[in-house]
């Protein structure tokens, strides 16, 4: 794991109301920051709210701010960091920033949040990381008292502590590089662009997670548009050729073109048009692979890619067949007077 909240404690916290440029509605600014109980182990307020701040971040695709010397988020970060004095009037820098990006119809008014935190640990490394984070959606709870010989049910309207709406860490990692960034948000796609190209204007960090990613992503890719039927390849030999990929991946600790081409690809024929395709997909993509094309694999992408190279196939309602070995003892051919395709299977024992 890249990073472990275990031991992580808010420092500062403090909320503000986000406005919306449609409606013509201001921010509200706090003056002060959250006054939060020291004692944890007799409020469970702190553990809730990292509970709702941090629980829903994963350690898989992490980013780094473009262009750190224009960035207003960048720039505020860097305040904070070096001195927590200036807490109070970066929040409201952007939270200002934040505002002036809701520019789309669908973006709601909400608070937010800017909470610093540590004892984070990145890599066995003990620092800080600045969390921005900002609440849209309520939902109803029932609240239930007891009376003497009765109860009274109520409702009131609050925060999900278990759906964090938008949010991100900043980790105070690698400044000079634009910061380690992780993103979490689950709202429409439009929304999601607005949030992380034009809010906090980030660019995945061309890791090695991204790397392999990407990578597998690009093999699983070229096997569905090119290396197809309508190529005149047969199913078992699609299946073949991402089996190939997969256990290349996940028997290697470095990505080796060279490697990877004979390997995997084999035909010079098959090598050239993966190389085209690969041209397109980092086009499409926005980013180039690695000028060497060497990298370190990573497990975690691996086993996350694993779902996605499906090696079966179906056929009809009536039978699947999982492919994981040797795609030399399946032979298809087809019976002229049953008018149908068939499978034939070459195989040793059986349970």
């Amino acid at each position: 794991m890249i990073f472990d909240f275990q031991n992580a404690k808010i420092k500062q916290m403090i909320v503000h109301q986000i406005g919306s440029i449609t409606d013509d509605l201001d921010n509200t600014y706090s003056e002060t920051c959250v006054e939060l109980p020291q004692n944890e182990e007799e409020n469970m307020i702190p553990d809730l709210l990292k509970q709702y701040f941090l629980a829903n971040f994963k350690d898989d695709t992490l980013f780094s701010f473009e262009n750190p010397g224009e960035n207003i988020v960048y720039r505020c970060a860097t305040d904070v960091f070096s001195d927590t004095e200036s807490f109070i009037e970066n929040s409201k820098i952007i939270a200002d920033h934040l505002l002036q990006c809701s520019v789309y119809p669908q973006i709601k008014q909400g608070e937010f949040y800017l909470v610093l935190f540590e004892n984070i640990d990145v890599n066995n490394v003990v620092t800080q990381c600045l969390g921005i984070f900002k609440s849209e959606n309520k939902e109803t709870f029932l609240k239930i008292y007891p009376q003497v010989r009765s109860y009274e049910v109520s409702s009131e309207e609050g925060i999900n502590i278990r759906k964090l709406d938008k949010g991100c860490l900043i980790f105070n990692t690698e400044p000079e590089n634009g910061y380690w960034v992780s993103i979490v948000d689950k709202v429409s796609k439009n929304e999601a662009v607005f949030f992380k190209d034009k809010f906090l204007a980030v660019e995945p960090r061309q890791d090695s997670y991204f790397m392999t990613q990407n990578y597998m992503d690009l093999c699983k890719d070229f096997v569905k548009d090119v290396y197809n039927e309508e190529s005149k390849v047969e199913r078992i030999d699609q299946i073949d050729m991402l089996n190939r990929s997969f256990n290349f991946f996940k028997a290697n600790k470095l990505f080796d073109e060279e490697k990877f081409n004979q390997e995997v690809l084999a035909t010079p024929e098959v090598q050239t048009a993966f190389e085209e395709y690969k041209h397109n997909f980092e086009n499409e993509r926005g980013f180039m692979f690695n000028n060497d094309d060497n990298f370190t694999i990573s497990d975690k992408a691996v086993k996350k890619q694993n779902s996605k190279f499906r090696s079966v196939i179906k056929l009809d309602r009536n039978f699947h067949i999982y492919v994981h070995g040797n795609h030399n003892f399946i032979q298809r051919g087809f019976d002229t007077q049953k008018g149908m395709a068939y499978y034939k299977l070459y195989f040793e024992s059986e349970e």
